[in-house]
């Protein structure tokens, strides 16, 4: 575990601009400032890959305009339950990418990056921001073409797999692989048909020695980059090909997530995964401490319930998810001093048990009585948010029929009273592509419940040149960017941009739905 923090641990956790987690007079908790009921609304703030972090002028210029487009905005939202008026505060979600904390190996946090996150947090302070701190991941790590997790972790399952290991694969005689390499080649778990069934789109590959290029044990790059440096990782990474659930679908993911969400009770994998991880989220959670505006600690981002071919490990694998939910707070609970901060959750996906048919069959096997009583525990305390994505049409986040808001927003308040005590929800991602359209479901989800909103996601494009975070230097800009969103690669632009990601200065990461950015929504509320 973690030593405690140098910094002061306790001054911000009893300040007067805190938001905290309260029981609400129609019996759901709410979010408060002092004994005012609040409204949240905002949006995401995710960069990809390095520097993590835009630099501080650029932070402060955004947490400006979020400022002031909460205070222009012409909407005021329905009044609490006791008839009492409720204000907006604005807010983001803010990546706090784990393998940018711990780049290399298990550790000591990253000193460069720990600095550029409390510049990030206290810029956003200054303007009155709310901060949720969360551990953005998608597929997981770079070796399978996402982000999120540290690469070593993958590349210590690999090292450590055999034919018998703790994963959806469902031979007996063949390792699982768990990254990607010319010796484990990124592969579709699922058989053709159902791909064409599902409209998952299979994986696809460049040249004679795709998975080459950044890859665990071939001293052609930094594994960390392989998510932008990997031609091939590109063609299955692209916001089309995300949005098509090729990376959630293919075979290293689904080895990856079983035994990732059961690493705490095996006793190899709970030193080499289990503990590193918590050593991280309980240092995250000390910044709640130390920073009024951070809200909570958000633990995974769409956590995908693998394990295919083998249908038990995938049955199990939502059981499993919250089994280790469970054991990390179960591991925070036992921090001196205690751990104070709220933690937001995911179900499998983002989505939610009863989202779906598709959800509600990986939902038959029950949670463990243990998970329960954990949750419960939280909940009561006023430490626990239940974190729900909204993509109505999106196959791999398991909404394969139309939702409403409405019925949606019903539906995470049921799960919530079921599993939580009624905990706040927290509808943290959607997309929409235009700002107003996004700046009218902001109020839609407020009005049919949602005490917190954020879309998907704050982009200053103005800054980065682009419809994300992600920045071209003008060698690689003249020509356009390298791979687009159908994953196209423009061969000049590709020439030219191989280089920063071999020195390590390419900015940031045009991959896993990081397309999309808007700016300016806030104020468009109404």
């Amino acid at each position: 575990m973690a030593a405690a923090s140098a910094a002061p641990l306790l001054q911000g956790a009893d300040h007067p601009k805190r938001i905290t987690i309260a029981m609400g007079s129609a019996g759901e908790r709410v979010f408060k400032l002092g004994d005012q009921e609040v409204v949240l609304m905002g949006g995401n703030y995710v960069i990809k890959g390095p520097p993590y972090f835009p630099p501080k002028e650029v932070v402060s210029a955004d947490a400006l305009e979020m400022s002031q487009g909460a205070e222009q905005m012409l909407y005021k939202p329905p009044p609490a339950a006791d008839g009492s008026a409720r204000c907006v505060k604005p807010c983001v979600r803010l990546g706090c990418l784990w393998e940018g904390s711990m780049p290399d190996k298990a550790g000591p946090i990253d000193p460069t990056w720990a600095a550029n996150l409390e510049t990030t947090i206290k810029a956003f302070a200054e303007q009155n921001v709310y901060v949720f701190l969360e551990l953005h991941d998608d597929a997981f790590t770079t070796t399978n073409g996402g982000e999120g997790l540290p690469w070593w972790t993958g590349a210590y399952m690999q090292e450590t797999a055999h034919a018998h290991s703790t994963s959806g694969h469902c031979c007996c005689f063949t390792k699982p692989s768990y990254i990607t390499n010319p010796e484990n080649p990124m592969t579709t778990v699922c058989p053709w048909w159902v791909c064409c069934c599902c409209k998952i789109e299979p994986v696809r590959s460049h040249g004679d020695n795709p998975w080459a290029a950044y890859a665990v044990g071939t001293n052609q790059g930094n594994p960390a980059s392989m998510n932008v440096g990997n031609r091939s990782m590109r063609m299955n990474n692209n916001d089309l090909s995300w949005g098509l659930g090729t990376l959630v679908w293919t075979t290293q993911v689904h080895n990856y997530a079983p035994r990732l969400y059961q690493c705490h009770s095996n006793a190899a994998d709970r030193q080499a995964l289990f503990e590193p991880y918590v050593q991280y989220i309980q240092w995250l959670c000390r910044k709640w401490e130390q920073h009024w505006n951070v809200i909570g600690i958000e633990l995974l981002n769409e956590p995908v319930l693998g394990g295919m071919p083998n249908l038990k490990r995938f049955l199990s694998c939502r059981r499993d998810l919250f089994d280790f939910y469970a054991n990390v707070m179960d591991s925070l609970g036992k921090s001196d001093p205690p751990i104070r901060a709220p933690l937001a959750l995911e179900d499998g996906f983002g989505s939610l048990g009863s989202g779906s048919n598709f959800m509600k069959v990986l939902s038959m096997i029950p949670i463990s009585s243990f998970a329960k009583e954990k949750l419960k525990e939280w909940g009561e305390k006023n430490q626990l948010i239940l974190s729900i994505h909204w993509y109505p049409s999106g196959g791999t986040l398991g909404h394969l029929a139309k939702v409403t808001v409405e019925q949606y927003v019903a539906m995470g308040k049921k799960e919530s009273a079921e599993l939580m005590a009624s905990s706040p929800i927290w509808v943290s991602e959607f997309c929409m592509l235009l700002p107003e359209h996004t700046a009218k479901y902001l109020a839609e989800f407020t009005n049919a419940g949602s005490p917190c909103t954020t879309y998907w996601q704050y982009t200053d494009t103005q800054y980065t040149q682009s419809f994300g975070w992600y920045k071209y230097p003008p060698e690689v800009k003249q020509y356009g960017d390298p791979v687009d969103v159908l994953g196209i690669v423009n061969e000049k632009a590709w020439a030219a941009y191989e280089p920063t990601v071999a020195d390590g200065t390419y900015w940031g990461a045009q991959i896993t739905g990081s397309g999309g950015g808007q700016t300016g929504v806030l104020s468009k509320v109404k």
